[in-house]
């Protein structure tokens, strides 16, 4: 299982403004200190920071490419927004794989880059090998 995740972290969040700028409802919404459980590995943690995030799954990573760009476009359609966000908080496009195989790799277009370059966030990959 993988995840692409769109994610706004910092110390109070107004989780109404940003549902309402980006007309996004969000996938999670934390609070510093609420305790959490990884969605594969079931591993406890607790989070530091406010968190809200929107996030979906990619079963195959031979689809990320066109999934990532569609999911990138849905913040693109913001970019001021997402700009003002990640001036008051840490706004991180982050991929997350769960892997089985030793080696996985990820191509990314120059197009699916320049878009998340556009909109002045980070980017984050984390590979688990399960």
């Amino acid at each position: 299982m993988n995840y692409v995740n769109f994610r706004i972290a910092g110390q109070n969040i107004d989780w109404e403004g940003v549902n309402k700028a980006l007309n996004i409802s969000p996938t999670h919404i934390c609070k510093k200190g609420d305790l959490k459980y990884d969605k594969i590995t079931k591993q406890p943690f607790i989070y530091s920071e406010d968190c809200w995030t929107y996030d979906i799954k990619i079963e195959n990573l031979d689809e990320i490419e066109e999934k990532l760009e569609n999911f990138i476009d849905l913040f693109h359609m913001n970019k001021d927004c997402v700009q003002q966000l990640s001036s008051l908080h840490s706004v991180t496009l982050w991929i997350t794989m769960y892997q089985e195989a030793f080696q996985q790799n990820l191509h990314f277009s120059k197009n699916v880059l320049s878009k998340i370059s556009d909109l002045g966030i980070e980017m984050d990959i984390t590979c688990i090998h399960l």
